[in-house]
């Protein structure tokens, strides 16, 4: 876990605790040996929930803006924070895919944008979009898991099924 120090170039100076280790430092640059450490961002308020004139609730982030030449146009919070994009990645790689020369039609072309919970007809997209690609559930990197959802994964369970990609 990282917590800003209050210094002039809090950007380098953190103090740290290695889970793994025990250790802690007062600066990311002597970490000992181990896991990466990611520094916490400064994330700015970027909308605001308003009931009945009230804030109820404030969503930070950062976000950036590109000209087409690739200057920053527009930028809110810590736009040089590493992050972990998870599924807000998944419309930039749909559109790899089709950039690639993958023919998908509507249904197929929103799960590749999608989260899915493990459903036949989620996996039966899934499975034939690795077949119009040349590939097989055994070429996924990620781990084999069940369905999301209880009577689904319990459904699963019963008949015997395996993990799947």
């Amino acid at each position: 876990m990282n917590h800003p120090l209050n210094h002039p170039d809090d950007r380098s100076i953190t103090t740290t605790m290695n889970t793994t280790t025990g250790q802690h430092t007062d600066d990311a640059r002597h970490t000992p040996a181990g896991p990466p450490v990611i520094r916490e961002p400064r994330h700015v308020p970027l909308a605001h929930v308003i009931r009945a004139g009230v804030i109820e609730g404030v969503h930070h982030g950062s976000a950036v803006v590109l000209a087409a030449d690739g200057r920053v146009a527009f930028q809110a919070g810590d736009i040089d924070a590493a992050f972990y994009p998870r599924s807000a990645i998944k419309p930039v790689q749909a559109v790899a895919l089709l950039r690639a020369g993958l023919p998908l039609d509507g249904a197929l072309l929103s799960l590749t944008a999608a989260s899915h919970s493990g459903q036949d007809t989620h996996l039966a997209g899934a499975l034939s979009i690795l077949e119009q690609a040349g590939l097989t559930e055994d070429e996924l990197r990620n781990t084999p898991d069940l369905p999301y959802g209880a009577a689904m994964r319990e459904a699963w369970l019963r008949a015997d099924r395996k993990p799947t990609r």
